[in-house]
């Protein structure tokens, strides 16, 4: 009877401890659903207030402010963990990860203390779905440049250092554009070409938003979009003739 006893409690451990795992409740806004199992009310609230500011802001540079992205049941999900251990467990991310974004599933994982997630991370993966969703998730015409650079231009700290840009190309040390897109960065081993990478890919977009305006960018990338061609995009929403225009012309306005 004892050892009957003992393999029915063996049995209902696993069940019991499964019980005992807290369910994912959800906080909404306009265009959040944030899933959080012990977040304060103060956390989410701010959680939400940024989100909301950082679409809105987003979607205003970039000026897709005309298309309603995410609403009713096409919000976005924001995963908030209690713990850095439960987020790294349901993620498989290392030590060092504050946030992981799914662009396909619009979905964003962290967890409630991470350091740098309201300031960078939030708004760069923000800005690569709301990116994704304009151009297309599986286009091949869009290189990682632009991606990286537009979501880089969104967050907090600025990585535009046109001084040291402008030393490279009067010396020949930059990335030339055709390069530049065939480049994967997660690939690249060296620091300081991971850098420039970033620089000039955060300087082409600021280019194009800043010398031609908001709605040309727009146009830019309905043409990516249909093209599905980054060459004839840019030849057909701008002036340039070719990449190695729209190069020179880049050129130009970081050596001004």
């Amino acid at each position: 009877m004892r050892r009957l006893n003992w393999l029915i409690l063996f049995l209902f451990l696993p069940l019991a401890a499964h019980a005992q795992e807290q369910p994912w409740q959800v906080f909404k806004s306009t265009h959040f659903l944030i899933y959080y199992k012990s977040a304060k009310e103060s956390q989410l609230n701010a959680l939400a207030a940024r989100a909301e500011n950082d679409y809105n802001k987003i979607t205003d540079d970039l000026g897709f402010n005309r298309f309603n992205f995410w609403t009713w049941d096409n919000r976005a999900k924001i995963y908030l963990f209690d713990t850095q251990k439960q987020y790294m467990e349901a993620t498989g991310n290392p030590e060092w990860s504050a946030g992981q974004a799914q662009i396909n599933g619009k979905l964003i994982r962290t967890f409630i203390t991470a350091r740098g997630f309201l300031d960078n991370i939030l708004p760069h993966e923000m800005a690569h779905i709301i990116f994704r969703e304009m151009v297309g998730f599986n286009n091949p015409g869009v290189p990682l440049w632009l991606e990286e650079g537009v979501a880089t231009y969104q967050e907090k700290k600025n990585y535009f250092l046109k001084s040291e840009l402008a030393a490279r190309i009067n010396q020949g040390k930059f990335i030339g554009l055709d390069e530049l897109s065939r480049m994967n960065v997660s690939l690249l081993e060296d620091k300081e070409l991971v850098s420039l990478f970033y620089n000039e890919s955060y300087s082409l977009v600021r280019y194009l938003i800043d010398a031609f305006g908001k709605d040309k960018f727009v146009l830019f990338c309905q043409n990516l979009r249909d093209k599905r061609d980054l060459t004839r995009a840019l030849v057909s929403a701008y002036s340039f003739k070719d990449l190695r225009d729209f190069e020179d012309s880049w050129k130009k306005y970081i050596l001004r």
